[in-house]
């Protein structure tokens, strides 16, 4: 018998499972994401919310667990608009790319922080947030590049530009589509250090080229809905 109390979570996913029950997939701090039924959740008075810190308890024998308890440790916060269709792109990602009951206490505190800085931050910051969560999130999954040297283990300038070769890093070149300020900004992690809106649009290609390679030909559902504007 498992029986969990009071586990440090947020929601990132949720959809109908019997009558009044719901399934719950929930990123932890400690136990990485499980999946939860929540018997009776759907009429229950206070409605559990995604983008929230909780604290949640469950029970059971079987792979399948029961939600026993939640209560929320945050602040009120409402995601609307394309914040919010970034904040569910990045659950999709997490439920993609994280196997459950596999710890990854970094990506909670990551993921935390960009849940409570999304609504504070202009459209361009937000991008810019979510560019670096998704190299932050490459790396914690043993995915990350080298920022300091290119492939010849030559350090990266930030006033020469470079191409990115797979599975090798950077490479210099004199007509390269990155810049090397670009690749100090993602290093630093610096909200402050956004680079300007070409750069922006060359870090999505980056990442997606990066991320297609982990998420095969499935494509992810929210990304349709901003693939234009992003």
């Amino acid at each position: 018998m498992t029986k969990v109390d009071l586990a440090p979570a947020f929601l990132i996913h949720r959809r109908v499972y019997r009558d009044n029950s719901l399934l719950l997939d929930f990123l932890t701090l400690e136990h990485g994401r499980i999946r939860l039924i929540g018997r009776g959740v759907r009429q229950a008075k206070a409605n559990i919310q995604m983008f929230q810190h909780l604290r949640i308890s469950y029970t059971g024998k079987s792979e399948l667990k029961t939600l026993t308890h939640w209560e929320v440790d945050d602040m009120p916060r409402q995601i609307k608009g394309e914040p919010l269709i970034l904040c569910m792109y990045v659950n999709e990602l997490i439920t993609r790319l994280i196997q459950e009951h596999d710890p990854h206490p970094q990506v909670f505190e990551m993921y935390q922080q960009l849940v409570t800085q999304m609504n504070d931050l202009d459209q361009s910051h937000q991008y810019w947030l979510l560019r670096i969560f998704e190299n932050n999130l490459l790396s914690e999954l043993g995915y990350g590049l080298d920022y300091a040297n290119d492939i010849n283990e030559d350090s990266i300038q930030i006033d020469k530009s470079y191409d990115y070769q797979p599975q090798l890093g950077f490479s210099q070149q004199a007509n390269g589509k990155i810049s090397g300020k670009l690749l100090n900004s993602l290093s630093s992690e610096d909200l402050s250090e956004m680079p300007d809106e070409d750069q922006l649009r060359v870090c999505r290609n980056l990442n997606r080229q990066r991320l297609n390679v982990l998420l095969g030909d499935k494509p992810l559902k929210s990304r349709e809905l901003f693939f234009t504007k992003n």
